[in-house]
C-alpha cells in the first residue's frame, strides 16, 4: 500500500507596512502634528507639489530645535498596535515565514513601539532620524533607489527584490500611497483604505482586511486550498527588475 503523499506548503515572505497596518493611527505623521508642522507639505506631497525626500526634510525642519530623541520615543511608546498583530507575528513564526517590516517611517518612533511590544526580533527596514544638539533631526534614508519612481524615500520595491529568495511566495499587507510600488511586485496582496482603491484601479488583485486576524485566516484558508502560486505579473515585474538594477 502506498505512503500517502503529503504537501509541500509553499515558503512565503511576508512584508508589511508599519504606520497605520501594525499601528492603528499613522505614527509618523501624528508626530509631525504633535512635534511640529504637518501641513501644507502632506498635501503638497499627494498633489505631486514636492519630491518625497524633499518632503521629508520639509517635515523635519519644522521639529522644533533640541527635540530630544528620548521625547519621541516616550511619545511613541503609547501608540496602539493592532489587536491581532502579535498573534499574527507568532502565526509566522510558527510556520518559519520570514516576516519583515518595510516603512517609510523612521527609527525614532518603530523600534521603541517594537521594544514596548515585544516585537524586538522582528526585521524592519525605515528611514532614519539623526538627532544633533540644537538643531532639527535630519532624516536619512538607506533604502532610497534611483530606480523606482515610488513616492517614498524607502523604496519598498527594493526592499522586498533584496531580501526575497527564489521560490518564495511573496505576501504584502498594507493600507496607504507608500505601499502602492510594492504591491505590484508582490503575488498575495492584502489592502485596504487608500491601498485598495489603488489595486482597483490598478487590477491588482487584492483580499480586503480590518485586522491581522482577517489576514491569519485568509492565508490559511488558500494555503488549505494548496494552489498558491506566484503571481504572473509580478513575477515579470521582478524578474525585469532585477535585469534593470
Amino acid at each position: 500500500m502506498k505512503a500517502k503523499e503529503s504537501k509541500i506548503q509553499p515558503q512565503l515572505a511576508i512584508y508589511s507596512d508599519f504606520d497605520g497596518t501594525i499601528t492603528v493611527k499613522d505614527i509618523g505623521d501624528e508626530i509631525f502634528k504633535e512635534f511640529g508642522e504637518f501641513e501644507p507639505w502632506n498635501t503638497m506631497l499627494r498633489n505631486d507639489e514636492i519630491e518625497i525626500k524633499n518632503y521629508w526634510h520639509k517635515l523635519c525642519s519644522s521639529l522644533r530645535s533640541g527635540l530630544k530623541k528620548s521625547e519621541i520615543e516616550a511619545w511613541a511608546k503609547n501608540a496602539e498596535i493592532d489587536a491581532f498583530f502579535a498573534e499574527f507575528a507568532g502565526f509566522c513564526k510558527a510556520r518559519n515565514y520570514r516576516l519583515t517590516v518595510i516603512s517609510d517611517g523612521f527609527d525614532a518612533y518603530i523600534k521603541p513601539i517594537f521594544a514596548e511590544n515585544g516585537f524586538k526580533a522582528i526585521e524592519f527596514s525605515c528611514n532614519k532620524l539623526i538627532f544633533r544638539d540644537n538643531q532639527p533631526p535630519e532624516p536619512v534614508f538607506p533604502g532610497a533607489t534611483e530606480g523606482c519612481n515610488c513616492k517614498v524615500a524607502s523604496c519598498k520595491r527594493n526592499a522586498i527584490l533584496k531580501t526575497a529568495s527564489e521560490g518564495e511566495i511573496i505576501v504584502y499587507i498594507g493600507d496607504g500611497y507608500s505601499d502602492c510600488c510594492g504591491v505590484k511586485y508582490s503575488d498575495i496582496v492584502f489592502a485596504k483604505k487608500e491601498l485598495a482603491a489603488f489595486c482597483n484601479k490598478e487590477k491588482i488583485p487584492h483580499y480586503p482586511w480590518k485586522s491581522f486576524f482577517d489576514v491569519r485566516i485568509t492565508l490559511e484558508n488558500i494555503l488549505k486550498k494548496g494552489k498558491i502560486k506566484p503571481r504572473t505579473e509580478a513575477k515579470k515585474l521582478r524578474n525585469e527588475a532585477f535585469k534593470n538594477e
